[in-house]
């Protein structure tokens, strides 16, 4: 499974691959993200976007 998300200012999207991404909204201390959790070969990481720089997320 591939995700790509596209940030504003940028031209290439950063591609995440895994078995499985999940793609979650997250608010910490009024401040909204994009969480994105990819698992692979059983590990997971994560990352987290602020939600006003995400354009568009394939």
């Amino acid at each position: 499974m591939e995700v790509r998300v596209y940030i504003v200012g940028k031209k290439e999207p950063i591609t995440y691959t895994g078995d499985r991404i999940d793609v979650l909204d997250l608010e910490l201390n009024g401040v909204q993200y994009k969480q994105i959790r990819y698992f692979r070969n059983g590990f997971s990481k994560s990352e987290l976007l602020k939600k006003d720089l995400v354009k568009i997320i394939k």
